[in-house]
């Protein structure tokens, strides 16, 4: 049975049930019997479903206009303008953040000429941060809770006289290399 394609617009309720009537008519029996594993719930070979799909998910290719030169040419003006905007959002983007990256890297280069120990703990960074909970992920938009007052962070855990005593063996060597 061969199909002809229909558009959806083009087709009445009145002819869309005549063509599932034809195909229930038509319908072939065969495949796997229901509720054997594999088994889908309806029949593979039964073409009402290929109907229904064919009505409602194949649309009509919309016919495009015919531009003249004039309409080509105000088109073609206003693809241009948009990626010039697009253009220059992306600019000034890229010197915001390279403002900041510069502002950021000044202001490590004036940390590590006031204090070399709080240039080296800013560097470290916090080992004990846990991720999800604590780390707050980068957005351009502020938070709807806004800051948290009353955060209090975890308490830094007491190293054992061991590893302050390998700290300082560390810093000795440190030292000695230099």
């Amino acid at each position: 049975m061969t199909f002809t394609y229909f558009p959806r617009s083009s087709l009445s309720i009145s002819t869309a049930r005549r063509l599932l009537s034809r195909a229930a008519a038509n319908k072939r029996t065969g495949g796997p019997p229901p509720g054997t594993p594999g088994a889908t719930n309806y029949n593979i070979t039964d073409t009402r479903y290929e109907v229904i799909k064919r009505i409602l998910f194949e649309t009509p290719k919309p016919e495009l206009p015919q531009f003249t030169e004039e309409d080509l040419e105000r088109h073609e003006t206003i693809e241009r303008a948009w990626k010039l905007y697009l253009r220059n959002q992306r600019e000034a983007k890229s010197e915001e953040m390279s403002a900041k990256y510069n502002m950021l890297n000044e202001a490590n280069i004036q940390l590590e000429q006031i204090s070399k120990s709080l240039f080296d703990s800013a560097q470290l960074g916090n080992k004990t941060m846990l991720f999800p909970g604590q780390l707050k992920i980068p957005t351009e938009t502020p938070s709807l809770s806004g800051w948290n007052y009353d955060y209090i962070p975890p308490p830094e855990p007491d190293p054992s006289p061991q590893t302050k005593e390998r700290e300082e063996k560390g810093s000795e060597e440190a030292k000695i290399i230099e």
